[in-house]
């Protein structure tokens, strides 16, 4: 039972996810603010990996899949313009540019859509039934959505630092989200 749950904390960890909700935060905003948004990117992640997992378990024997079907693509062209994304927000020095929740649980359902796939795969090694699989994706996605929480609050542990630092830094997040998706999108193209 408590595989799932790690599973998702470890997935909550990965590059992609860590880039894209560093370059969502808000960093002078408060550590409950941030939690309640990195959560947020989590249950969106977590209500699409759910749907898409549980979707392509039911339709797995009628439907063909590509053998290289994937929304990596789109979560690609998505760090892209995260990194463009604040970018634009650093030139125009807004302070609360990115406390929308909405843009968190949909970059979240975008994470999660290019996940979908290999996590059904897994489920159907794994479990006996279907509710051993929703019950699988209902942990693993509370692993997500607590470790989205965390990440996203302890980027704001970094407000302590001097501006110039924090300016430096979401350049350098940025630029890691804008390098990663484009070595994503040529992963997928070739």
């Amino acid at each position: 039972m408590i595989t799932p749950l790690l599973i998702g904390l470890s997935h909550s960890m990965e590059t992609d996810h860590v880039v894209a909700v560093g370059n969502l935060v808000q960093i002078r905003r408060s550590f409950r603010e941030e939690a309640i948004l990195g959560a947020t990117w989590g249950l969106g992640h977590t209500c699409s990996v759910i749907i898409g997992a549980l979707s392509i378990s039911f339709v797995k024997n009628f439907i063909a899949f590509p053998e290289h079907f994937s929304f990596e693509l789109f979560v690609g062209v998505m760090m892209v313009l995260i990194g463009i994304y604040r970018l634009y927000i650093l030139k125009r020095k807004e302070k609360n540019s990115s406390g929308n929740k909405t843009l968190f649980f949909n970059v979240g359902v975008v994470h999660g859509l290019a996940g979908s796939g290999s996590i059904a795969a897994m489920l159907a090694g794994l479990a006996e039934n279907r509710q051993e699989q929703i019950l699988f994706l209902m942990l693993f996605g509370l692993g997500t959505i607590v470790g989205m929480g965390i990440i996203a609050a302890s980027i704001t542990r970094l407000k302590f630092l001097h501006p110039r630092y924090l300016t430096w830094f979401s350049c350098l997040i940025a630029a890691c989200s804008f390098i990663y998706g484009i070595k994503i999108i040529i992963g997928q193209l070739y």
